[in-house]
């Protein structure tokens, strides 16, 4: 699965390239048109100056909906706005090719994507713990997008300065056009090269490899210890949440990798291939026509022999299953989503005496003013 997500949302914004013009009889004047047309922006000029256009740069998935297009788009501007270059030297010309180089700063994509796997693999290991749907992987899909939007856009984002060559041969016409290689994909995206060798076909057959390794093991499966509550309704104005499930659980035969995956991130003490954790399956309905930021579950509180286990759930980003819908707090007027919550707990749940549940309080999305305060829901466990 991340082979195709993050291939397809980094090479796909290839494909607003088109056909149109005829490209020059000067190699130099190719190249410079070609990175100016890069720097302002415009994509459908570049296209002009690159051998075969459309076939060439198009990938072979195309766009399937709007929200891809706009991706693409979003990316290619963002790497437009600190793009440029100096120094341009033909470096020969023999015949029907020619090799032109240029030093380019832009954006580090490398950088970009590599920081954006980092901070949502975690997210994919954690994934195994619950039934995946189309809704859930679309889910992910969206949050992978937004993270590395989010890196792009950064102040501080990484950019990095290099030499290309670029490598041009004559069309029928006489024009040189600029190759399709991975000299011209190393020209846009900075260091894309470092994550393709990530996803080479020797790294692939390595990734099976160890897919069949763990196919041996037992499987890994979850186990509920006990039910605290079922179908709990909540009012937290303008925020109807029902808490559709409440319980204790115990995963067995846990891999390695989903062992590293979440003792990185969500668990404050290092587990092992068994651990127990508190399992929330909840619905948040906004029901106003106000755009409303609500977090969610805010906290898990544990009570057990006079002392207290507290989860902050959405503050530290406790929540291993949080890749559904609800993790975009944002609800644009009369809307519901569905969310779930998995977090790692120490305190025994043969122990546990009452259980704490606090409800993000609301806010406006645009004034952020405070609609409803944080809500408490308590549970005493029966034995």
């Amino acid at each position: 699965m991340k082979k195709k997500i993050f291939t397809s949302l980094l090479f796909s914004c290839l494909s607003l390239f088109l056909l149109a013009g005829c490209g020059s009889q000067n190699p130099s004047t190719t190249v410079e048109d070609f990175l100016t047309a890069i720097k302002k922006n415009d994509f459908e000029k570049a296209g002009a100056f690159v051998e075969g256009g459309t076939g060439s740069l198009t990938t072979e998935q195309e766009f399937s909906d709007e929200s891809e297009e706009d991706l693409a788009i979003t990316m290619i501007e963002n790497i437009s706005k600190k793009y440029d270059f100096k120094n341009l030297e033909e470096v020969s010309t023999e015949g029907e090719t020619a090799v032109v180089k240029a030093e380019i700063t832009s954006l580090d994509m490398g950088s970009v994507m590599t920081s954006t796997m980092a901070e949502v693999m975690p997210l994919a290991f954690a994934s195994a713990f619950d039934e995946q749907t189309v809704e859930s992987e679309k889910a992910f899909e969206e949050l992978t997008e937004k993270t590395m939007i989010k890196h792009m856009t950064s102040e501080d984002a990484t950019l990095a300065t290099r030499t290309v060559e670029f490598n041009l041969e004559k069309d029928d016409e006489g024009n040189y056009k600029i190759k399709d290689d991975e000299n011209l994909t190393e020209a846009i995206f900075a260091n894309i090269s470092q994550l393709e060798e990530m996803f080479s076909e020797e790294d692939s057959e390595a990734w099976t490899e160890s897919e069949d390794k763990e196919t041996e093991q037992p499987e890994q499966t979850s186990e509920v210890l006990s039910i605290v509550a079922e179908n709990k309704a909540y009012e937290t104005k303008p925020m109807n949440v029902t808490l559709e499930e409440a319980s204790f659980k115990k995963a067995t035969n846990v891999s390695e990798n989903q062992q590293n995956s979440i003792n990185s991130m969500y668990a404050n003490e290092p587990i092992g291939e068994e651990f127990n954790y508190f399992y929330i399956k909840y619905n948040a309905e906004n029901t106003s026509d106000q755009d409303v930021t609500f977090n969610g579950i805010e906290e898990v509180v544990l009570f057990a022999e006079g002392k207290q286990e507290k989860i902050e759930v959405s503050n530290q980003w406790k929540d291993f299953i949080d890749y559904d819908e609800a993790q975009d707090p944002d609800y644009y007027g009369a809307v519901s989503k569905s969310g779930e919550v998995g977090v790692v707990i120490k305190t025994d749940p043969a122990k546990v005496e009452k259980i704490r549940i606090v409800l993000s309080g609301p806010m406006a999305t645009e004034s952020y003013e405070t609609l409803s305060e944080a809500q408490n829901i308590e549970f005493e466990v029966k034995r």
